[in-house]
């Protein structure tokens, strides 16, 4: 048996604990002088014996128990011998009643392994019941997982979602074929809806594949607004997404006199911004002891005194004659540092306006759904993992992991302690 984590196995010396405990209670008993024995009963050795041997084996059933757990911490793995010649089949859940795939997967099925792509490489099954949407598998992190399959030779049917790949490329030793089943049918799926003030704006992602892209359109009928969502006919079905409410922004100039021509470069951007976003948005100057926090949407500070730590968002002027960018980043939530004065050059060429629409984050709403629905793949090449060749003679044997074992093991001990513990009252 090998460890996945084994440094865990040095909590093993805990047992020691429980041990000393039993033993430093079996100390000689103190001795009491008394007057005379003849009133006392005669002690029942062999009961004695008894209490002593019941001890001693609650002791090494607890013992056991923490042993178990220590185990499970370490992550226990069985060495078995792969069979070379067996090809072991890995479909996506999604993919699992797939028209094209489903009289394949059948025949497949009875020489060889078919499981599905998924946390436990569960059996695949023609009669399997799925969710509708079935979450995208993190592809990278099951690769490592597939050295525990007792096969070399591994074929994976597969989306292979751009979502599904979130961590470093991995090593692997199997033999792994990707067979990426890619979509070309046109999909469009509505996001949300803007209220604007005297239109209903309608945000849908569209794409395949290998594209993905934002529509918007105006809706003037087939829809109802039900408080804060919107409930439309979409290729005969009804669905319903979250209604926006386009509220005025509002910009807090806190500017020195100094700054006067700073501050009147910031309100002709924010007025280009508000013609292209088709938005009002309100910019004033104020004190900075009248901030309204809650209305806020970005709050400016162009002044000589420093600045102390407010809640909101904030762009501070910051100078800093080494910066490529205008607006760059403090290392502080929500802060931002101004690093130059403004002028027409380098308002101009590096595009001040579309540094400040990235700092009023319009798409908050936008982005979850946007990463919830994104149905572009991969290519083959990017989404293979490394191979590391054969395997030394020691390591070709392939890991089984056993810690559902070794958990239905841990339990049955913990239920016999204390039935034991209960039936000898101890």
């Amino acid at each position: 048996m090998v460890f996945t984590h084994p440094t865990y196995l040095w909590a093993l010396l805990g047992l020691l604990v429980p041990l000393a405990i039993h033993l430093w209670s079996k100390k000689e008993a103190k001795t009491i002088k008394i007057g005379s024995v003849q009133l006392l009963d005669e002690s029942n050795s062999r009961q004695s014996s008894s209490i002593q041997l019941n001890e001693w084996l609650l002791l090494l059933l607890r013992m056991l128990i923490l042993a178990l757990v220590v185990m499970l911490m370490a992550g226990p793995q069985w060495r078995i011998q792969p069979n070379k010649k067996q090809i072991t089949y890995l479909v996506e859940p999604s993919l699992a009643h797939h028209s094209s795939l489903i009289g394949l997967l059948d025949s497949l099925g009875e020489t060889s392994r078919v499981l599905l792509l998924k946390q436990g490489f569960p059996e695949w099954k023609q009669d399997l019941e799925l969710p509708s949407e079935p979450m995208v598998p993190l592809y990278w992190q099951l690769v490592q997982r597939m050295d525990s399959l007792a096969s070399d030779s591994i074929v994976v049917f597969t989306r292979a979602y751009v979502e599904g790949v979130k961590s470093m490329r991995p090593k692997t030793h199997k033999k792994i074929h990707w067979v990426v089943m890619e979509s070309d049918t046109l999909f469009e799926k509505p996001l949300l809806a803007y209220q604007r003030e005297k239109e209903l704006e309608l945000v849908s992602l569209e794409g395949n594949g290998q594209t993905t892209y934002f529509k918007k359109q105006t809706l003037s009928d087939g829809f109802s607004v039900q408080k804060d969502s919107l409930k439309l006919e979409v290729d005969g079905n009804m669905q319903t997404v979250p209604l926006v409410d386009l509220d005025t922004i509002h910009i807090n100039i806190m500017a020195d006199t100094e700054f006067e021509t700073d501050r009147q470069y910031l309100e002709a951007s924010f007025r280009a911004l508000s013609k292209f976003l088709d938005r009002k948005i309100q910019v004033q100057s104020v004190d900075a002891d009248v901030v309204n926090e809650d209305e806020t949407g970005l709050n400016i500070w162009l002044r000589k005194d420093d600045w102390e730590p407010k809640p909101g968002k904030w762009l501070i002027f910051q100078k800093n004659t080494l910066s490529n960018s205008l607006i760059e980043e403090s290392g502080q939530s929500n802060v931002y540092w101004l690093t130059s004065k403004l002028n027409t050059e380098n308002t101009t060429e590096q595009h001040f306006t579309e540094q400040l629409l990235r700092l009023l984050d319009l798409d908050s709403a936008v982005t979850p759904l946007v990463t919830q629905y994104d149905e572009r793949q991969m290519d083959v090449s990017e989404l293979r993992p490394n191979y590391v060749g054969e395997p030394k003679k020691k390591e070709r044997t392939t890991l089984l992991d056993v810690s559902q074992w070794v958990f239905w093991i841990l339990v049955l001990f913990m239920i016999l302690e204390r039935v034991t513990a209960y039936v000898k009252r101890q």
